[in-house]
């Protein structure tokens, strides 16, 4: 029983000056923080974004506390961007006679969701001939990282959001897998809507991938699925379109 207490006083003794001796140096137990990263967040208290972006470019693909915490910043200026008419991809459509909501978003490759975003638009119904709308063709893509838990969006090789994943039920796998939306539902207390219903901005959304994947705010959601938060959903629902491809990666590394 001494020999017992001996080790584990000498081990804490060891412990104690190896703590000591890294604080004397200036390290710390918690992954330390390139510069760029408390210099982005000042840009962002200033309002300068878009430089922030910049600043924070090299990190958002790496591994770790710093490429997430790097990721979950970009996120915060890129999302706003992105779902407004300030997205340099955002053109204008001159609304025709005879135009429905769900016709301009057939032309337009433009969910009408995403079209009364951009416009204000309360009453679709309200469309007149000549008005000039902002639209958006969305040709983002996703990754699903299983060994992180996180969910990203990509324009090309530029991150544009980020999610952190509430829980899967995604079968494990040795190679990574490309699948791609399927299907966008829009649910009012659990009935689904029509394709183009006015309601739709104000539903919980579940989008479809082909394998038979979801992607829902839903735990209890039959498998396999991807559950993050109802407010996540609903803004990647407007990121993502039917067709936008979507990584399942399976590996460690990004």
């Amino acid at each position: 029983m001494k020999l017992i207490f001996l080790i584990l006083s000498v081990a804490a003794f060891f412990n104690a000056g190896v703590v000591s001796t890294a604080m004397a140096q200036g390290y710390s137990l918690w992954p330390k923080r390139p510069p760029e990263i408390e210099q982005a967040r000042s840009l962002v208290r200033a309002g300068k974004g878009e430089e922030a972006v910049a600043v924070l470019q090299p990190f958002v693909k790496l591994p770790g506390v710093v490429g997430r915490e790097a990721r979950k910043i970009t996120a915060t200026v890129q999302v706003p961007i992105y779902l407004s008419r300030r997205n340099p991809q955002a053109t204008i459509y001159v609304v025709k006679s005879g135009d429905t909501l769900g016709r301009i978003s057939s032309a337009t490759n433009c969910p009408s969701e995403v079209i009364m975003l951009l416009n204000g638009i309360v009453d679709p119904s309200a469309l007149r001939a000549g008005q000039k709308l902002a639209v958006l063709q969305m040709n983002l893509r996703a990754e699903v990282n299983l060994h992180t838990r996180e969910l990203s969006v990509w324009n090309d090789n530029t991150l544009v959001a980020c999610y952190d994943m509430e829980s899967h039920s995604i079968p494990a796998a040795k190679e990574n897998a490309a699948v791609s939306v399927e299907a966008r539902e829009g649910l009012i207390d659990g009935s689904p809507l029509a394709k183009h219903s006015t309601q739709f901005l104000s539903s919980q959304r579940v989008l479809k991938l082909s394998g038979g994947i979801s992607i829902t705010s839903d735990p209890q959601a039959a498998a396999p699925a991807i559950c993050l938060s109802p407010a996540d959903v609903n803004e990647l629902a407007l990121l993502l379109s039917v067709g936008s491809r979507v990584d399942i990666i399976h590996s460690a590394t990004r």
